[in-house]
């Protein structure tokens, strides 16, 4: 369970049990652009709290330091500004890994693609490339730092949730949580209403019109 208040790993219990694209038919806000998707594809799901790291420049110091400070269960996201260079990799993956952290987010693109798959973290990112960041150690004010993922301004202590389909990022201080019982209906409800469909029931009397 991530190192979360009891509110927020309250939240993320309830939201764990809703598919996505159900809160997609409820909410308009906080859906990342299609551009930032899965590159380890048949990874678990991901759902925890954000803690963000702003790159204003390609250093990855800044990225070791967001790196020690990631608590168990949470989600590194991470904002390289020009979008050029890769900050997250095979060490990178492996150190989010043995801390316990629920996945990786980058507005740009990763490296080590074959690593990542292997580390059986959800990663998700712009795409892949082999240029990456550098040892600079100038970036300041770095780690907690806002940023914008796939065109959604992300916060430490948001929480970010993907699966297969994109990513969801929900302020958990103000997400309408009725919202999660009536998602779990209509998951309830979908299997048998595709059922009814497949068994080739007039769609008029199935559908909203």
């Amino acid at each position: 369970m991530p190192d979360t208040g009891p509110d927020t790993a309250a939240l993320l219990r309830a939201l764990a049990g809703v598919e996505l694209p159900t809160l997609g038919h409820v909410l308009e806000e906080g859906f990342c652009d299609p551009a930032v998707r899965t590159v380890t594809p048949g990874a678990p799901r991901m759902g925890g709290e954000a803690l963000t790291v702003h790159l204003a420049e390609p250093d990855a110091l800044a990225v070791n330091r967001a790196l020690v400070r990631l608590p168990r269960g949470g989600v590194l996201v991470v904002g390289v500004d020009g979008g050029a260079h890769a900050p997250i990799g095979a060490v990178t993956a492996a150190a989010v890994a043995a801390r316990g952290g629920a996945g990786i987010v980058v507005d740009g693109p990763v490296t080590d693609l074959a690593a990542l798959r292997d580390s059986g973290l959800p990663v998700y990112a712009r795409g892949s490339t082999c240029r990456t960041t550098k040892r600079l150690g100038t970036a300041t004010e770095a780690v907690g730092a806002p940023v914008t993922v796939g065109g959604v301004r992300v916060r430490t202590g948001d929480l970010v949730l993907g699966d297969e389909n994109g990513l969801l990022v929900v302020d958990p201080r103000t997400f309408d949580r009725s919202l999660v019982e009536g998602a779990l209906r209509s998951d309830r409800d979908e299997p048998g209403l595709v059922a009814r469909i497949r068994a080739g029931e007039p769609l008029t009397g199935l559908l909203a019109l």
